[in-house]
């Protein structure tokens, strides 16, 4: 029986807000100060420009991965709308803006005022901003408007109260498109969206007249009132259609007033935080793991829609048609498949099945796996890493772990990227891999063919490496499912890397079709960026083997030397020049600033390294990786932001995962190889899965290095325990900690 809470919400709803199985989010009693939303620092990261990035995040008020983000803005015109140090209110936005480099679509603003379009002030340090809920006072003509606003999955309920004897006005407004008074309320649709048209519904509460200012700008308007009055708005949207918006605002607002969905949305964010109870010996990073974690839990955007069978639905960007299934989009895989995933599975594997089966039916929508989907394919980042991401899902729906989405047509897609070249127009819009043909044939993608310059640019080397990483993952999915035989041909593929290491120079370099290499070489080229890689040099890239360390190692001269180099990394004097880039892109600045604090050339402002300290576990320079990590966590990781771009939910995931001691190398693989966890102790509730505790004895700021590992009181002898005996056993995870390295290396 539903509770009367839900009694106005159907199954397909159910699902949406509240995960698989519809059930319910319900807190215990609480004391003020003590909830784990709470602890978030939604504005972490605000502070960015296009110049440099301490996250390049927006202050983000939504449901978890909402199907609406609500934003303040204060600076249009910019995909960096908002700044927290101004004190312009131009409204709070509805936003899908998933990168300011990947930009915003079906977007509106809503901006309450007194009746005119006289600046509107507010001061960011003085109102609430938490996941659930945004709170402020406004200010126009110097007197006050009081403005709060609490989301649903689909729209927004709000508070708006203005001065005694003053009427007042709510302004909706968008780029293009057309407002219409309607039967109980206002109705937009913003025809300027990219992939689609958004639907808007807002409800003309009682006492309130809605008017059409111009095709771009809907008003409700509110007579003065001699005490002042509260006004309740609702609100929903829809890719579907105006009166699917009606549907979705009475499914998830009517009759409710604004108190009742701001506990749905706070238990919701509460609920899914509790998943992971840590301590810290430092009692203010636990504000810097909630504040990770919630960024885990923004993208992808889950995108679809309840129909009338109360199953769910989406607009296909692509196709342009209403089909069934869920949909999700707003992420970039080149970035997400290294830790957003992982995280997801160990914290999160429910709504993973979800996210997987939007993908799944992204793919099927457009013929090929999206790469950087927002809402449809953008020409963003090379590879198809996306494929590890799938591959890693189908592997543990085989073991019984991961389920809600079709394996078989998961598998079709990746096998796809693997298997079939791309036709010329497809390769253009970054879908399937260019330079497959060549590929295949001669071990690493050309650097001086046509279509590689046109499609990836100068980064031939990197797009080897990605293919490389992508085939490990789909030959672990496909030896998953029995076909062996693809899975050796996918295995044997994905070793082609030493095909582009110069063992003269000890990197990785980009390859000519004749098989020369590509470019003359001196102690300077190690560090010239592009030239063959993706937003970083041969420097960064030199250990993006994650998937055969042991090779990785061969090729180095031995562990002894790998262990070295890496060291010489951490060590070496930053540097760099702009190579094929032309210019000092944003990530130089980050990555100087990075070096400056003692990294080196460990750009940990972008994602290229993120698995270098952890290959240096593999390979077993365990102290330098473990000392290193502590020092990455602490300096990199604050509640003011990041070191550079936190792309939806890749560079928090890293450390969610980091400070727990835990870090996957390859999607796909059972292996978690074991770091230095930041944590006293963690214990991770996943519904349907025993509880895993882990214990960090003896852990502080000093004692970083790890002495010995216990999985459930026996001795762990390796770099890793194994991702199935955690989540199907649980149990205790024990590190002891102390001050004293234990090896040499």
């Amino acid at each position: 029986m539903k509770s009367e809470a839900t009694a106005n919400l159907g199954f397909c709803l159910l699902q949406h807000n509240f995960g698989v199985g519809g059930r319910m989010f319900r807190r215990q009693p609480v004391h003020e100060g003590s909830l784990l939303v709470d602890k978030v620092n939604i504005l972490a990261g605000t502070q960015s420009a296009s110049d440099f990035s301490h996250g390049n995040t927006l202050p983000l008020i939504a449901r978890p991965w909402g199907f609406n983000h609500w934003a303040v803005q204060n600076q249009e015109g910019t995909a960096w709308y908002f700044n927290p140090g101004s004190e312009v209110f131009e409204g709070l936005r509805c936003t899908h803006q998933p990168s300011p480099w990947i930009g915003d679509y079906a977007n509106f603003v809503i901006l309450p005022s007194l009746g005119d379009d006289a600046t509107v002030t507010y001061r960011a340090d003085e109102s609430t901003f938490k996941p659930y809920m945004l709170e402020t006072n406004l200010t126009q003509h110097g007197k006050p408007i009081h403005f709060r606003m609490v989301p649903s999955m689909h729209g927004a309920i709000l508070h708006v109260e203005f001065p005694e004897e003053h009427s007042g006005q709510l302004q909706f407004k968008y780029g293009g498109g057309d407002w219409q008074v309607s039967e109980g309320g206002l109705s937009g649709t913003d025809r300027g969206a990219k992939g689609g048209a958004l639907h808007i519904f807002v409800e003309t509460p009682d006492g309130a007249e809605g008017i059409v200012e111009s095709n771009e700008k809907g008003v409700l308007k509110f007579k003065a009132s001699p005490k002042g009055h509260r006004w309740t708005v609702r609100l929903a949207t829809s890719f579907v259609s105006s009166d699917q918006a009606k549907k979705s605002l009475h499914q998830e607002l009517a009759g409710k007033q604004l108190e009742d969905v701001k506990e749905e949305a706070l238990g919701e964010w509460e609920d899914l935080l509790s998943r992971a109870k840590v301590t810290f010996s430092d009692a203010e990073r636990s504000k810097v793991f909630y504040t990770n974690l919630y960024r885990g839990m923004l993208f992808p955007r889950f995108s679809w829609e309840c129909d009338d069978e109360d199953q769910p639905m989406h607009f296909s960007p692509v196709a342009g048609d209403v089909r069934s299934g869920r949909l999700v989009t707003d992420e970039g895989f080149w970035d997400a498949y290294r830790t957003h995933y992982p995280m997801l599975s160990l914290i999160f594997p429910d709504r993973l099945g979800e996210i997987i089966d939007g993908w799944v039916n992204a793919y099927e929508d457009q013929g090929w796996l999206p790469t950087w989907p927002s809402p449809d394919q953008q020409f963003s980042m090379v590879g198809t890493m996306g494929d590890c991401s799938l591959a890693d899902a189908i592997v543990k729906s085989t073991q019984g772990l991961l389920s809600g989405f079709n394996r078989s047509r998961a598998l079709e897609a990746i096998f796809k990227d693997a298997f079939e070249e791309p036709d010329e127009e497809t390769a253009n819009r970054a879908l399937g891999r260019v330079a497959l043909k060549e590929y295949i044939e001669k071990g690493y993608v050309p650097s001086d063919t046509s279509n590689v310059r046109k499609v990836a640019d100068h980064q031939s080397a990197a797009l080897t490496l990605n293919y490389n990483v992508a085939d490990a993952c789909i030959a672990l999915a496909a030896k998953a499912v029995g076909d062996d035989e693809r899975a050796k041909v996918l295995a044997d593929r994905s070793r082609s890397f030493k095909r582009i290491f110069d063992n003269s120079t000890g990197y990785f370099r980009p390859v000519r079709q004749d098989g020369s290499w590509d470019g003359n070489w001196d102690d300077e080229e190690a560090v010239t960026w592009g030239d063959g890689f993706t937003e970083a040099s041969a420097a960064q890239y030199r250990f993006y083997a994650p998937h055969d360390v042991t090779g990785l190692t061969e090729l180095m001269g031995g562990q002894e030397k790998l262990c070295k180099n890496i060291h010489a990394m951490l060590e070496d004097r930053f540097r760099f020049h702009a190579g094929s880039y032309g210019i000092k892109i944003h990530e130089m600045s980050e990555a100087e600033q990075v070096g400056s604090e003692g990294f080196g050339l460990y750009s940990h402002n972008n994602q290229p390294v993120h698995d270098v300290l952890y290959v240096a576990a593999a390979a077993g320079c365990r102290s330098m990786a473990q000392k290193t990590l502590r020092h990455v966590m602490s300096e990199l990781y604050t509640l003011d932001g990041w070191s550079g771009d936190e792309d939806t939910g890749e560079m928090s995931s890293w450390y969610v995962l980091s400070s727990l001691g835990l870090y996957s190398l390859l999607p796909g693989s059972d292996d978690l190889i074991l770091g230095s966890p930041e944590v006293t102790s963690a214990e991770l509730r996943v519904p349907g899965r025993p509880v895993l505790t882990i214990e960090a004895e003896g852990n502080s700021k000093d004692n970083v290095y790890v002495q010995n590992v216990k999985l459930n009181g026996n001795t762990v002898s390796g770099a890793s325990v194994k991702y199935t005996e955690l989540a199907k056993r649980g149990g205790s995870l024990r590190f002891q900690m102390s001050s004293s390295a234990i090896d040499a290396l």
